[in-house]
């Protein structure tokens, strides 16, 4: 916990109540969430929680590091929390299509400032999607 407070504080924000809650909710999961699913949860412990206060904090919070916005197919926004060991060390998140638990991948073949294709790299965001093994072992067994 103190690590993503201290990220708070690193990107210029303040460490409320709400923000805390907010870590602590995304601590208890071991997957993504949706703005709406925060605010329920915000809900049994503050009396005013609209959802544009939510997304606000959700989005900060993916500023400085300590969330991620999920790239879905859908048009539902979800956020998981980076648990990599050195948020500050470039690395990606595989995220399990099937019960949604997320890693984090260190390998990338991909620098800034390289070339690809002609551009210049400046900087760039993956996002791998698979099954973890808990839910490939299930996919396996039942067929």
């Amino acid at each position: 916990m103190n690590a993503y407070l201290e990220k708070l504080r690193e990107g210029g924000l303040k460490v409320t109540a709400r923000r805390r809650a907010i870590i602590e909710l995304f601590l208890n999961r071991n997957g993504a969430l949706s703005p709406q699913d925060v605010q329920s949860s915000l809900k049994t412990r503050f009396s005013q929680c609209g959802l544009p206060g939510v997304y606000r904090n959700l989005d900060a919070m993916a500023a400085c590091g300590i969330l991620f916005r999920i790239v879905s197919f859908g048009s539902e926004r979800r956020y998981a929390l980076c648990r990599a060991a050195d948020r500050s060390k470039h690395h990606h998140h595989i995220i399990c299509v099937s019960c949604g638990k997320v890693g984090n991948v260190t390998e990338c073949a991909f620098h800034d400032g390289m070339m690809v294709n002609g551009f210049e790299l400046l900087n760039h965001v993956v996002q791998l999607n698979g099954l973890c093994a808990s839910c490939a072992e299930t996919m396996r067994s039942d067929q």
